[in-house]
């Protein structure tokens, strides 16, 4: 009788955990994409911000999350649909020319919730700050080096554009 409910027990549990990780699965899965892109934009971002400036910068990062998820799973929509079109045996350049439409749709509003969440973050910050964040922001955008803190450029560096 012991025994036997040892392995009740055991199969219980293994359920159990095995629900859970289905579940896990599943969630990622489902949102996994957008959580790691959020992620990692919201890391980005904070990286080289001091802690007192990272907290209220992720809390407006908070605030607008739905917004950028939306803006981000249409971009990504735009793109699985441009693969279809492409994988078909027969794509007209019209087809082709609204998938390319679609994805600047989609890019350009990525871009715009970006932004707006870019300024309001900046707003909350101090000049000197706001400059610098700036300026690391736009040499990342740009594959360059953030300015350096004397304000001279490193070789074949130009201004941003």
């Amino acid at each position: 009788m012991n025994s036997r409910k040892a392995i009740v027990i055991a199969l219980f549990i293994s359920l159990v955990l095995n629900g859970v990780l289905v579940g896990l699965f599943v969630g990622h899965r489902l949102m996994g994409e957008e959580r790691h892109a959020m992620h990692g934009m919201a890391k980005q971002l904070l990286r080289d911000e001091p802690k007192e400036l990272a907290e209220p910068m992720r809390h407006v990062l908070e605030l607008h999350r739905k917004d950028m998820v939306k803006a981000y799973r249409s971009l990504r929509s735009a793109r699985r649909e441009m693969v279809s079109i492409l994988k078909q045996p027969v794509a007209t350049e019209e087809e082709i020319n609204s998938g390319f439409a679609a994805i600047r749709v989609a890019d350009n509003n990525l871009k715009q919730v970006s932004h707006e969440v870019l300024s309001v973050i900046l707003a909350t910050l101090p000049p000197e700050q706001r400059l610098d964040f700036a300026m690391r922001e736009l040499g990342r955008m740009q594959k360059r080096p953030p300015p350096r803190q004397d304000g001279t450029q490193r070789f074949g560096e130009g201004p941003p554009r």
